[in-house]
């Protein structure tokens, strides 16, 4: 019974935390959600297209295009997505993917410690601790990070296929291997950090004698993902990095050296509530994790938990410049998640172990302090994004409004998307109008080619930049002549050039070698010429063809290059 008692918790917790987007809406204000917003509406319109397995969409920017799709993991959108494949507004489709998060992490708690403790209010503890995750909550309200959020959430999973591999059991291999798959197709950073946690865990295990299950989870986990990130890793040389590149060494803990506030100025306090409960399981339980009928999570919870607190300290700078593979997290707060994984875990490894009970004597009194501490700076670290639980919902002329404007086919002008677009507002800064009436939806540079120089650039935003635009239409011919786009579908563009004498050809799409280019007269029998070279990349980054005069047909072509 409280079996069912457990997983029933679960699941209304998670409707708690997700009622305020639920009822008030998807919020528009947060720095990463509109990116997985936009890519998730890109993958589902290239899916409406025919193309099955999309790789680069060209909603970005007018038609500029982007290989996000290519690059970032697709879980997320693929959850988000699908709603909005029978009719689910987009808006609707996204919260219903945070709702699946929300449940798959509050439901992995209950199922990790119905496994893991002993019945009775241990569970609980880690069930509603688990719910109440404030950099969970940070991930899904305040940043954005979604995708990151559903890596957060899996976490739980793989620490429940942790239990089952520790002891042989078959449920383990598929729980660890559907976990680990689940995070590599969710996030890069989330796939790095908990890579180095599960390594972890395999020293565990090759202690116990149990390594040869661990083994063939991540082999399994990394054959199932290798048609995603054998050739994302592939391409990542031939696109521009993410902003910024390399580790942002302000975003430490206290490292911001007195300069601009800093996101870790807002989340160094969880840092310490994780230490408070460190201490918590310490004083009133002992440092002890010794006794075998605790199992691996224990140490292992305390280990991941000593390491993520220690790697967001200024200190561990130098540890980042040698490895610098590490660098790729970009944030050192980004360890907050496997952080809180263990140290939850330690917290309450207590009642995995009968001969545990409650804390007598002195051990009660600093027991007690410091489950008060732990709370207060718990409360203090949800607190510092109070605005963000309350008060920033979009109104109903603000979802209409969206709606109307990710409807807009980003090549040819959209009336009703420019009389959408607000003049204020967050949607005023994602999305822009154009003098030829379409409709732009800006994004940050990454997954852009790497060779698009800076000038082509405007930083309209901190991070979400518009090119520079150096024509009013999509397709322009520079000199006297016409142009007319007579075929298109998500992978090919067939353009129709009536030119009265020399000029060229210029696309308002980023030039690269996946998109070959080819020119051919327009007369029966025409042959098709060899593809451009550099995909027609012009100075500035764009498609252009030199042309004689005369009629001309060009073709663009998705694919891999000759």
């Amino acid at each position: 019974m409280q079996r069912w008692s457990l997983i029933g918790a679960a699941v209304a917790l998670a409707l708690l935390v997700w009622l305020p987007l639920g009822l008030a809406g998807l919020p528009l204000d947060t720095p990463d959600g509109f990116l997985h917003l936009g890519w998730s509406v890109a993958w589902v319109r290239q899916l409406q297209a025919g193309w099955l397995w999309p790789t680069w969409s060209d909603l970005p920017w007018a038609g500029a295009g982007s290989f996000a799709l290519l690059i970032y993991p697709p879980l997320f959108r693929v959850i988000s997505g699908l709603p909005m494949l029978i009719g689910v507004p987009p808006d609707h489709a996204i919260a219903a993917g945070l709702l699946l998060i929300l449940l798959l992490n509050s439901i992995g708690a209950a199922l990790l410690s119905m496994a893991w403790l002993r019945p009775g209010g241990w569970r609980w503890l880690l069930l509603i601790s688990a719910a109440l995750n404030p950099y969970l909550w940070v991930n899904i309200y305040v940043r954005g990070a979604w995708p990151e959020a559903l890596a957060q959430a899996l976490l739980w999973w793989l620490a429940l296929g942790l239990v089952g591999l520790e002891r042989g059991r078959r449920w383990g291999l598929a729980v660890s291997t559907a976990a680990l798959t689940g995070v590599i197709l969710s996030n890069w950073n989330g796939t790095l950090l908990t890579g180095l946690i599960w390594l972890l865990a395999g020293l565990g295990l090759w202690r116990a004698g149990r390594w040869r299950g661990w083994l063939w989870s991540g082999g399994l986990a990394l054959g199932i993902t290798a048609p995603f990130w054998g050739p994302a890793l592939q391409a990542l040389s031939t696109v521009r990095p993410p902003i910024p590149a390399g580790l942002f060494s302000t975003e430490f803990f206290f490292g911001g050296g007195g300069g601009p506030r800093t996101f870790a100025d807002l989340l160094w306090v969880q840092g310490l509530a994780i230490a408070a409960l460190l201490l918590l399981r310490g004083f009133g339980w002992g440092w002890s994790w010794r006794r075998s009928s605790g199992g691996l999570l224990a140490p292992w919870g305390l280990a991941v938990a000593v390491v993520g607190l220690a790697l967001m300290l200024p200190p561990a700078q130098p540890i980042y410049d040698l490895l610098t593979p590490l660098q790729r997290i970009q944030f050192p707060w980004r360890w907050l998640a496997p952080t809180w994984l263990g140290a939850l875990l330690w917290l309450c490894s207590p009642g995995a172990v009968a001969s545990f009970g409650l804390p007598t004597g002195r051990r009660r009194w600093a027991a007690g302090l410091m489950a008060l501490a732990a709370t207060g700076l718990w409360a203090d670290g949800l607190g510092r994004f109070a605005a963000n639980w309350v008060g920033h919902a979009p109104s109903r002329q603000e979802r209409q409004a969206l709606r109307q404007l990710l409807a807009c086919d980003p090549l040819t002008p959209c009336p009703r998307g420019v009389q959408a677009l607000p003049r204020q507002g967050e949607l005023s800064k994602r999305f822009l109008a154009l003098p030829d009436g379409r409709v732009a939806l800006s994004g940050v540079p990454d997954y852009s080619p790497a060779w698009v120089p800076e000038g082509s650039w405007i930083p309209r935003l901190a991070i979400f930049w518009v090119p520079q635009w150096p024509q009013r239409s999509w397709a322009q011919f520079q000199g006297v002549g016409q142009v007319q786009l007579i075929n298109r579908s998500p992978q090919q563009r067939l353009l129709a050039v009536q030119a009265q004498g020399p000029g060229r050809l210029r696309i308002l799409q980023w030039a690269h070698p996946h998109w070959q280019v080819r020119v051919r007269r327009a007369a029966p029998g025409g042959a098709w010429g060899p593809p451009l070279a550099g995909g027609g990349r012009d100075p500035q980054g764009w498609i252009s063809v030199p042309l004689q005069q005369g009629r001309w047909q060009v073709a663009l072509a998705y694919g891999p290059a000759d």
